[in-house]
Protein backbone atom coordinates (compact mmCIF):
# COMPACT_ATOMS: atom_id res chain seq x y z
CA UNK A 1 0.00 0.00 0.00
CA UNK A 2 1.21 3.55 -1.13
CA UNK A 3 1.25 6.53 1.56
CA UNK A 4 0.78 10.01 0.25
CA UNK A 5 1.20 12.86 2.29
CA UNK A 6 -1.34 16.03 1.64
CA UNK A 7 -0.39 19.28 2.84
CA UNK A 8 -3.11 21.74 3.57
CA UNK A 9 -5.51 19.14 4.26
CA UNK A 10 -7.84 20.46 6.23
CA UNK A 11 -10.09 21.86 4.02
CA UNK A 12 -11.16 22.76 0.53
CA UNK A 13 -9.59 20.45 -2.11
CA UNK A 14 -6.92 19.60 0.45
CA UNK A 15 -9.63 17.46 2.58
CA UNK A 16 -11.58 16.02 -0.82
CA UNK A 17 -7.92 14.67 -2.07
CA UNK A 18 -7.86 12.69 1.37
CA UNK A 19 -10.90 10.75 0.20
CA UNK A 20 -9.83 10.75 -3.68
CA UNK A 21 -6.41 8.93 -2.59
CA UNK A 22 -8.29 6.70 0.11
CA UNK A 23 -10.55 6.08 -2.32
CA UNK A 24 -8.10 4.26 -4.45
CA UNK A 25 -6.24 2.16 -1.80
CA UNK A 26 -3.72 4.60 -0.49
CA UNK A 27 -2.73 5.38 3.24
CA UNK A 28 -3.32 9.38 4.08
CA UNK A 29 -1.12 11.55 5.90
CA UNK A 30 -3.36 14.48 6.34
CA UNK A 31 -1.53 17.53 7.19
CA UNK A 32 -2.31 20.75 8.64
CA UNK A 33 -1.29 24.10 10.25
CA UNK A 34 -1.62 22.64 14.35
CA UNK A 35 -2.23 19.48 15.67
CA UNK A 36 -6.19 19.97 16.62
CA UNK A 37 -6.73 20.51 13.02
CA UNK A 38 -4.48 17.87 11.89
CA UNK A 39 -6.23 14.92 14.25
CA UNK A 40 -9.95 16.61 13.09
CA UNK A 41 -9.12 16.15 9.02
CA UNK A 42 -7.76 12.48 9.79
CA UNK A 43 -10.31 11.71 12.03
CA UNK A 44 -10.05 6.98 12.01
CA UNK A 45 -9.24 6.82 8.74
CA UNK A 46 -6.35 9.05 8.01
CA UNK A 47 -2.60 9.67 10.12
CA UNK A 48 -2.70 13.11 10.76
CA UNK A 49 0.46 15.53 10.65
CA UNK A 50 0.91 18.69 11.48
CA UNK A 51 3.09 21.89 11.54
CA UNK A 52 3.52 25.31 10.34
CA UNK A 53 4.90 24.67 6.41
CA UNK A 54 6.58 27.68 6.38
CA UNK A 55 8.67 27.32 9.69
CA UNK A 56 12.28 25.29 9.81
CA UNK A 57 11.59 23.77 12.97
CA UNK A 58 7.96 22.45 11.99
CA UNK A 59 9.34 21.25 8.85
CA UNK A 60 11.81 19.15 10.69
CA UNK A 61 8.51 18.35 12.89
CA UNK A 62 6.58 17.25 10.02
CA UNK A 63 9.77 14.96 8.27
CA UNK A 64 9.92 13.32 11.42
CA UNK A 65 6.45 12.60 12.04
CA UNK A 66 6.40 11.38 8.34
CA UNK A 67 9.06 9.12 9.39
CA UNK A 68 7.08 7.59 12.14
CA UNK A 69 4.75 6.87 10.25
CA UNK A 70 6.02 4.72 8.34
CA UNK A 71 7.67 6.70 5.32
CA UNK A 72 5.54 7.81 2.29
CA UNK A 73 5.64 7.55 -1.38
CA UNK A 74 3.99 10.45 -2.51
CA UNK A 75 3.57 13.78 -1.55
CA UNK A 76 1.27 16.07 -2.57
CA UNK A 77 2.26 20.16 -2.09
CA UNK A 78 -1.69 21.78 -1.54
CA UNK A 79 -0.85 24.08 1.05
CA UNK A 80 -1.34 27.41 -0.76
CA UNK A 81 -1.96 31.32 -0.41
CA UNK A 82 -3.85 33.80 -1.69
CA UNK A 83 -3.75 37.22 0.17
CA UNK A 84 -2.88 40.39 -0.64
CA UNK A 85 -0.92 40.23 2.89
CA UNK A 86 2.00 42.69 3.37
CA UNK A 87 3.01 40.49 6.06
CA UNK A 88 7.15 38.53 5.10
CA UNK A 89 7.28 34.89 6.80
CA UNK A 90 9.78 33.21 8.68
CA UNK A 91 12.57 33.49 5.65
CA UNK A 92 11.76 37.59 5.01
CA UNK A 93 9.90 36.59 1.82
CA UNK A 94 6.45 37.92 1.11
CA UNK A 95 3.78 35.29 2.60
CA UNK A 96 2.97 33.86 -1.06
CA UNK A 97 6.80 33.00 -2.10
CA UNK A 98 6.79 31.11 1.92
CA UNK A 99 3.62 29.36 1.60
CA UNK A 100 3.14 28.97 -2.26
CA UNK A 101 7.18 28.17 -3.68
CA UNK A 102 9.84 27.94 -0.32
CA UNK A 103 7.58 25.24 1.30
CA UNK A 104 6.94 22.78 -1.07
CA UNK A 105 10.77 22.70 -1.51
CA UNK A 106 11.53 22.37 1.99
CA UNK A 107 9.21 19.56 2.51
CA UNK A 108 10.22 17.49 -0.22
CA UNK A 109 14.25 18.13 0.75
CA UNK A 110 13.20 16.94 4.11
CA UNK A 111 11.85 13.89 2.94
CA UNK A 112 13.91 13.14 0.10
CA UNK A 113 15.49 10.37 2.00
CA UNK A 114 12.23 8.56 2.64
CA UNK A 115 10.99 9.00 -0.86
CA UNK A 116 13.99 7.73 -2.28
CA UNK A 117 12.91 4.36 -0.59
CA UNK A 118 9.78 3.94 -2.20
CA UNK A 119 9.65 2.04 -5.42
CA UNK A 120 7.50 4.45 -6.75
CA UNK A 121 8.50 8.17 -5.28
CA UNK A 122 6.03 10.89 -6.63
CA UNK A 123 6.10 14.60 -5.69
CA UNK A 124 3.16 17.23 -6.80
CA UNK A 125 2.51 20.99 -6.81
CA UNK A 126 -0.90 21.72 -6.64
CA UNK A 127 -0.63 24.82 -8.97
CA UNK A 128 -2.82 27.07 -10.88
CA UNK A 129 -3.91 28.62 -14.07
CA UNK A 130 -3.39 32.01 -12.95
CA UNK A 131 0.76 30.56 -13.62
CA UNK A 132 -0.41 31.33 -17.32
CA UNK A 133 -1.15 34.86 -16.42
CA UNK A 134 2.21 36.11 -14.57
CA UNK A 135 3.28 38.85 -16.38
CA UNK A 136 7.12 37.51 -16.15
CA UNK A 137 9.11 35.21 -14.54
CA UNK A 138 10.99 37.62 -11.99
CA UNK A 139 10.48 35.53 -9.10
CA UNK A 140 12.90 37.18 -7.00
CA UNK A 141 10.08 40.23 -6.59
CA UNK A 142 8.18 38.06 -4.60
CA UNK A 143 10.45 38.91 -1.80
CA UNK A 144 8.60 42.22 -1.27
CA UNK A 145 4.91 41.86 -1.28
CA UNK A 146 2.82 44.09 -2.76
CA UNK A 147 -0.42 43.86 -2.27
CA UNK A 148 -1.75 42.45 -5.97
CA UNK A 149 -4.18 39.95 -5.62
CA UNK A 150 -4.98 36.91 -8.32
CA UNK A 151 -3.37 38.28 -11.70
CA UNK A 152 -0.69 39.83 -9.47
CA UNK A 153 1.85 38.02 -7.26
CA UNK A 154 -0.15 34.87 -6.84
CA UNK A 155 -0.35 34.31 -10.34
CA UNK A 156 3.69 35.16 -10.25
CA UNK A 157 4.23 32.36 -6.79
CA UNK A 158 1.85 29.83 -8.67
CA UNK A 159 4.42 29.94 -11.86
CA UNK A 160 7.75 30.10 -9.41
CA UNK A 161 6.26 26.99 -8.28
CA UNK A 162 6.11 25.22 -11.65
CA UNK A 163 9.97 26.50 -11.88
CA UNK A 164 10.68 24.51 -8.65
CA UNK A 165 8.62 21.36 -10.82
CA UNK A 166 11.10 21.96 -13.20
CA UNK A 167 14.14 22.59 -10.75
CA UNK A 168 13.33 19.42 -8.49
CA UNK A 169 12.77 17.00 -11.18
CA UNK A 170 16.72 17.70 -12.10
CA UNK A 171 17.69 17.78 -9.08
CA UNK A 172 16.51 14.52 -7.99
CA UNK A 173 16.28 12.55 -11.06
CA UNK A 174 15.14 9.19 -9.31
CA UNK A 175 11.69 11.21 -8.54
CA UNK A 176 8.94 11.95 -10.23
CA UNK A 177 7.68 15.65 -9.86
CA UNK A 178 4.86 17.21 -11.65
CA UNK A 179 2.48 20.23 -11.41
CA UNK A 180 -0.81 19.78 -11.61
CA UNK A 181 -4.29 22.44 -11.21
CA UNK A 182 -7.50 21.97 -9.90
CA UNK A 183 -9.10 24.67 -12.55
CA UNK A 184 -11.98 27.09 -11.01
CA UNK A 185 -13.58 25.68 -7.70
CA UNK A 186 -15.77 26.48 -5.18
CA UNK A 187 -13.20 27.17 -2.10
CA UNK A 188 -12.49 29.32 1.15
CA UNK A 189 -9.51 30.14 -1.29
CA UNK A 190 -12.16 31.59 -4.13
CA UNK A 191 -15.35 32.10 -3.03
CA UNK A 192 -15.46 35.11 -0.85
CA UNK A 193 -12.11 35.82 -0.66
CA UNK A 194 -11.44 39.57 -0.65
CA UNK A 195 -7.74 39.00 -1.87
CA UNK A 196 -9.77 37.92 -4.97
CA UNK A 197 -11.51 40.12 -8.04
CA UNK A 198 -14.72 40.60 -6.88
CA UNK A 199 -16.38 39.19 -10.47
CA UNK A 200 -14.10 36.02 -10.16
CA UNK A 201 -14.51 35.75 -5.93
CA UNK A 202 -18.73 35.70 -7.23
CA UNK A 203 -18.60 33.75 -9.98
CA UNK A 204 -16.80 30.99 -7.89
CA UNK A 205 -19.82 30.71 -5.32
CA UNK A 206 -21.84 30.51 -8.46
CA UNK A 207 -20.28 28.05 -10.82
CA UNK A 208 -16.66 27.26 -9.15
CA UNK A 209 -16.50 23.27 -9.45
CA UNK A 210 -16.73 21.25 -6.52
CA UNK A 211 -13.19 20.25 -4.63
CA UNK A 212 -14.16 16.63 -5.41
CA UNK A 213 -14.16 17.67 -8.94
CA UNK A 214 -11.33 19.37 -8.60
CA UNK A 215 -9.02 16.28 -7.21
CA UNK A 216 -10.44 14.00 -9.76
CA UNK A 217 -9.27 17.03 -12.50
CA UNK A 218 -5.55 17.34 -10.71
CA UNK A 219 -5.03 13.64 -10.44
CA UNK A 220 -6.64 11.37 -12.70
CA UNK A 221 -4.32 12.08 -15.80
CA UNK A 222 -1.33 10.48 -13.76
CA UNK A 223 -2.76 7.69 -12.53
CA UNK A 224 -3.86 6.37 -16.09
CA UNK A 225 -0.17 6.16 -17.21
CA UNK A 226 3.52 6.92 -17.37
CA UNK A 227 4.41 10.68 -18.03
CA UNK A 228 8.01 12.27 -17.38
CA UNK A 229 9.34 13.90 -14.79
CA UNK A 230 8.93 17.67 -14.41
CA UNK A 231 5.81 18.33 -16.31
CA UNK A 232 3.28 20.95 -15.68
CA UNK A 233 0.09 19.72 -16.69
CA UNK A 234 -3.15 22.13 -17.23
CA UNK A 235 -6.40 20.24 -17.52
CA UNK A 236 -4.96 17.02 -18.92
CA UNK A 237 -2.74 19.00 -21.16
CA UNK A 238 0.94 18.87 -20.71
CA UNK A 239 2.35 22.74 -21.16
CA UNK A 240 4.87 22.96 -23.97
CA UNK A 241 8.23 23.58 -22.71
CA UNK A 242 8.47 26.64 -25.39
CA UNK A 243 5.75 28.21 -24.16
CA UNK A 244 6.44 27.94 -20.29
CA UNK A 245 7.58 30.80 -18.95
CA UNK A 246 8.77 28.95 -15.71
CA UNK A 247 11.57 26.65 -17.78
CA UNK A 248 13.63 29.18 -19.18
CA UNK A 249 17.43 30.01 -18.37
CA UNK A 250 15.89 33.85 -16.79
CA UNK A 251 13.12 32.22 -15.16
CA UNK A 252 15.41 29.31 -13.43
CA UNK A 253 18.10 32.28 -12.25
CA UNK A 254 15.52 34.19 -10.81
CA UNK A 255 14.08 31.59 -8.67
CA UNK A 256 17.64 30.87 -6.96
CA UNK A 257 17.72 34.29 -6.31
CA UNK A 258 14.42 34.02 -4.39
CA UNK A 259 15.67 31.66 -2.45
CA UNK A 260 18.84 33.23 -1.77
CA UNK A 261 17.01 35.97 -0.54
CA UNK A 262 15.46 33.60 1.91
CA UNK A 263 18.63 32.58 3.23
CA UNK A 264 17.87 29.11 1.35
CA UNK A 265 20.39 27.44 -1.08
CA UNK A 266 18.32 25.66 -4.30
CA UNK A 267 20.86 22.78 -4.93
Amino acid sequence: MKTVLITGASGGIGQALCTYFADRGMRVLAHARNEEKAKSVAGPSHTPIWGDVTMDDDVASIAKQVKAAGGVDWIVHNAGLLSRTLEKGSHGLGMQAEVNVLAPYAITKALIGELQKSDDPKVFVISSTASMFAFNSRYETLAEPNGTSLFGQYALSKSAANAVVVNTAQQWPDVFFAGTEPGFVKTKMTAGNPSMPFVMSKLAGMIGASTQAAAKRCFDFFLEGNHVSGVVVHGRSVQSATKSKWVTTEAQASLVKLFEKGGVRLT
